[in-house]
């Protein structure tokens, strides 16, 4: 197994000596009350909601009072809804002006310290579900106040040059499939591309594979590629099963596998290239133990491993309120803070716009239902290579975790058939998060898989 680049998100100690100035908490307001974004989250907030920020080794919390568009320090002996509380070195890390893995997100530190480690929400836990779009828009324009600037890490708020802005040369279309226990699906696919190389593209859990837009419009994949993207029953523009009914929807590795082997079938692919990330990563792996049957050439596995427990993500997936906001607001939390503005929000925007349950239902794949720890020997990669990426910023599936797997997979001759590869700047939506920075590492990618497969 090969290792290229370096895994640069450990987390450092830091002084405990943490304290929210008066002066950042001024400026952060005052942004606040002009920001566009926190209007626009606030506007129809109804009653007014009181959080705070509590640095665990003082007594008293900072408390917020937030109304339609407006956002001010809370009267004297006003009861905050909700906490949110956390270690002073915590709190040091994530008001940092690059923050580290976990503590680019409130979410983040949650998940991966939680309680044990003194991170909590305390007090109200369905406002503080109902109201998560707000107080993560307040902690970011915190952090922006605390390290001086007037705006995010990212001012890009345009697409780059990649994305086609005029007339668009993705092509959709509709094909029927039948999938064992939905029924026949309408599934929704893309294609762009002139070239003889085929590549699908598997998106993430709760999503579609509108995620693919950027990489699928640039240029000189197009030229030498052949790209295609589906969306899974019941996600995006696919149609539910006939025998999908809403909120009954569970993915697992066969039924994910089936769709795959049913499209590409269905379309007479072979000889393709499969690569997703997260689950559309996951999958990956499992197509790589399938490859002759499947006819693929080569697997790009991003944010992806060979297990993750439901435990791990319990602390924050449990929790139940609006999955308009709620999931939307938890994924992106793994994005890089450096990301462009503009392709957080379409992140956003893509889980928010997902059917009830759709999201759940594909994380009973993900979490528990993908295991391949027994397994991952077992894949022949002289027959199909193995390229896996994975962003330093994602605490889900994480560069030590995807690490770990590829060193278990038999790479061939010296092994020279698998490739790890950690990627600086980049969070779990490689593809979708920041298009031009992922871009060659995803076309390093795929010249491996060229060069040490057959055609």
């Amino acid at each position: 197994m090969q290792v290229a680049g370096r895994n640069s998100a450990t987390m450092e100690s830091a002084s405990i000596d943490f304290h929210l100035s008066e002066e950042s908490i001024r400026s952060a307001i005052a942004n606040l009350n002009e920001d566009v974004e926190f209007k626009a989250t606030t506007s129809s907030i109804g009653n007014q909601v009181n959080l705070a920020i509590q640095v665990s080794d003082f007594k008293t919390a900072t408390c917020f009072e937030v109304t339609a568009g407006r956002i001010c320090i809370a009267n004297p002996g006003s009861e905050p809804q909700f906490i949110l509380k956390a270690q002073p070195e915590h709190w040091q890390q994530f008001f940092a002006p690059v923050p580290k893995r976990p503590f680019q997100t409130f979410w983040g530190m949650i998940r991966v310290l939680g309680r044990p480690a003194g991170v909590e929400v305390l007090g109200d836990q369905d406002a503080f579900t109902k109201h998560a779009r707000t107080w993560r828009i307040v902690l970011d324009r915190i952090r922006e106040a605390v390290n001086g600037r007037q705006a995010s890490l990212s001012q890009r708020e345009e697409y780059t040059s990649e994305d086609e802005t005029d007339d668009d040369s993705i092509i959709g279309h509709y094909t029927w499939l039948t999938l064992p226990p939905l029924g026949k699906c309408k599934i929704f696919y893309e294609i762009s591309g002139q070239g003889s190389q085929p590549i699908l593209f598997l998106h993430t859990a709760g999503s579609d594979s509108r995620q693919y837009h950027s990489i699928m419009l640039n240029k000189d994949l197009q030229t030498k590629y052949k790209m295609y993207a589906f969306d899974l029953p019941g996600h995006g523009r696919s149609f539910p099963g006939e025998k999908q009914y809403p909120l009954s929807y569970a993915n697992s590795e066969d039924f994910y596998i089936s769709c795959i082997r049913s499209f590409l079938d269905k379309l007479s692919i072979r000889r393709s290239i499969v690569t997703g990330a997260s689950m559309g990563g996951q999958v990956c792996l499992a197509v790589a133990l399938r490859a002759k049957e499947l006819d693929v050439r080569g697997v790009i596995p991003c944010e992806a491993c060979d297990f993750i427990p439901s435990a791990a993500g319990s602390s924050i997936y449990s929790l139940q309120g609006d999955e308009a906001i709620l999931n939307a607001e938890r994924v992106c939390g793994m994005i890089s803070p450096t990301s462009p503005e503009i392709y957080k929000r379409l992140n956003w925007w893509l889980y928010s716009a997902q059917a009830s349950r759709i999201f759940p239902g594909d994380l009973k794949f993900y979490f528990d239902g993908w295991d391949g720890r027994q397994r991952m020997h077992l894949v022949d990669t002289e027959e199909c290579p193995i390229y896996m990426l994975t962003g330093e910023y994602d605490y889900s599936c994480s560069v030590e975790m995807s690490r770990a797997t590829a060193e278990k997979i038999q790479g061939g001759e010296k092994g020279s058939y698998v490739v790890f590869e950690a990627m600086d700047g980049l969070g779990h939506f490689p593809f979708s998060e920041d298009p031009v920075r992922f871009m060659p590492y995803f076309k390093r990618a795929l010249e491996f898989i060229a060069a040490k497969s057959r055609a």
